[in-house]
């Protein structure tokens, strides 16, 4: 009989595949190995200092990567500068499209002014009046040495604003440094600037569809942009089969240019959602049309669900999206969380965007109410820079969940906005879906044939009167 030659070849496979403890420990507790960019979507190798998308967390991203490449068979760590350096040419080119305080040079494009402390940093130039790759590269070194960069919080507007004036940056012409009143909220827009703001706006709204009326259901909706126009969107659609398509998207960054993204977003979703019949297949064809129209390191955290309206079942995913809140305060537990995570829109093609997704089915009682929001609510944050954060939101969420839907949602978004001062930092929406309990037919003012307004017999005898039914 031939002898099997599997057995000890797969036992060494496994065992090839299992990180030494050292490294095990390393990704738990070493600084090293915790460097991620600010949106949590992307972890640093120590080793390469390759990014690696990490919607699914730090953590397994570390392990799944570092089993694959197994680079610290024969390589150091890299420093932490270097690290930190590689975190903020990633984010530089994510935000520099859409944060105009990056971008504040010097008249002669010569000196950068750095947003976090002030510094106009001289050896930080344009090349040609263009931020270049060497331009970026500079900034990132800048920024990685920087103590008040790593906290994350530029200089509030005011203090900015005053070292734009005293350097004299805020003159610039020719389209080079933004003028003061472009890089901060409140200052004056030219008129061309408003009108194309308002004309860019209108266009949202009306792509933007109004919520259908589903029998034994009630859809409610917040939609509030930061800068005129947003970079979230919304989708509600009743799909071939009968089921409801409901999709909440958020595009990073916002302003224009995240406004220009969710158009597209929009238009793709509606064309794929005609004959979509799976959620992640429709994700999929979703990520891997929109990805090639996103600026590098942009993406789109989304969550879509799937609603049988008839047997209030809801299918939902999650890509880089927070999870969905449920809530009923009649219900068992009052307050649950749904929907496992996937990787955001926009990150990884094919294959590997398709498995990061875990579809998770939930059955809705009369009186559930659905919560979903973009994270310009939890994210809002006080005079202190403390954040709104989760259990403000769901402590709002309890407090209004009486109200209608409409009533609620703006409750919460006032609630939230008065917390801000008026200013939240990010486009905000709020969606909401509550089920009611079902309605008993009832045909005429006193009921059926045969019976009165409660129901009764009207030929059974009178309780009261010591008849018994014959």
């Amino acid at each position: 009989m031939a002898r099997r030659k599997t057995t000890t070849s797969h036992y060494f496979k496994g065992a090839r595949r299992v990180l030494p403890g050292e490294i095990l420990r390393r990704i738990d507790s070493d600084p090293l190995f915790a460097v991620m960019t600010s949106d949590q979507q992307q972890w640093i190798d120590p080793y390469s200092g390759t990014p690696v998308p990490a919607s699914l967390g730090r953590a397994q991203a570390a392990r799944e990567y570092l089993l694959e490449t197994n680079a610290w068979k024969d390589k150091e760590p890299l420093p932490r500068t270097a690290l930190e350096t590689i975190r903020w040419r990633l984010e530089l080119m994510r935000l520099l499209p859409i944060d105009p305080r990056l971008r504040i040079f010097n008249r002669d494009g010569h000196g950068w002014l750095n947003p976090f402390n002030g510094e106009l940093i001289a050896e930080i130039a344009k090349e040609d009046g263009k931020i270049t790759v060497r331009t970026v590269m500079a900034m990132a070194r800048a920024l990685a040495s920087c103590p008040q960069a790593q906290l994350g919080r530029l200089l509030d507007n005011q203090t900015l604003m005053g070292r734009v004036q005293t350097l004299g940056l805020s003159q610039a012409k020719g389209g080079g440094t933004p003028s003061a009143s472009g890089i901060f909220k409140g200052g004056s827009t030219p008129p061309e600037m408003n009108e194309d703001m308002s004309r860019a706006k209108s266009v949202q709204e009306h792509m933007l569809a109004d919520l259908p009326v589903i029998d034994g259901y009630q859809l409610a909706v917040h939609y509030s942009a930061h800068s005129g126009v947003s970079g979230d969107f919304y989708e509600v659609v009743t799909l071939a089969d009968g089921r409801v398509l409901i999709v909440l998207g958020d595009v990073s960054g916002h302003g224009m240019q995240a406004a220009l993204v969710v158009a597209t977003a929009l238009k793709t979703l509606r064309f794929l959602a005609r004959d979509a019949y799976d959620l992640v297949q429709l994700l999929t064809r979703f990520n891997d049309e929109i990805k090639p129209d996103l600026l590098p390191g942009q993406f789109i955290t989304l969550f879509a669900a799937m609603l049988d309206p008839d047997t209030a079942r809801i299918t939902c995913v999650r890509a880089g999206h927070h999870a969905a809140l449920v809530a009923n305060l009649e219900g068992p537990a009052i307050l649950r969380k749904f929907g496992s995570q996937g990787i955001a829109i926009g990150l990884v093609a094919g294959p590997m965007f398709a498995k990061s997704l875990h579809p998770e089915i939930i059955d809705l009682n009369p009186g559930d109410v659905v919560l979903q929001y973009t994270d310009g609510l939890t994210e809002a944050v006080d005079a202190e820079s403390v954040e709104y954060g989760d259990g403000r939101l769901y402590g709002s969420f309890l407090k209004h969940v009486d109200l209608a839907p409409q009533e609620m949602v703006d409750a919460i978004a006032k609630e939230v906005g008065d917390y801000a001062h008026g200013d939240l930092g990010d486009d905000l929406t709020i969606f909401a879906l509550a089920v009611f309990e079902p309605e008993a037919d009832v045909e005429g003012e006193g009921g059926p044939e045969g019976e009165d307004a409660d129901g009764d017999d009207q030929d059974a005898p009178d309780a009261d009167s010591g008849d018994e039914p014959t």
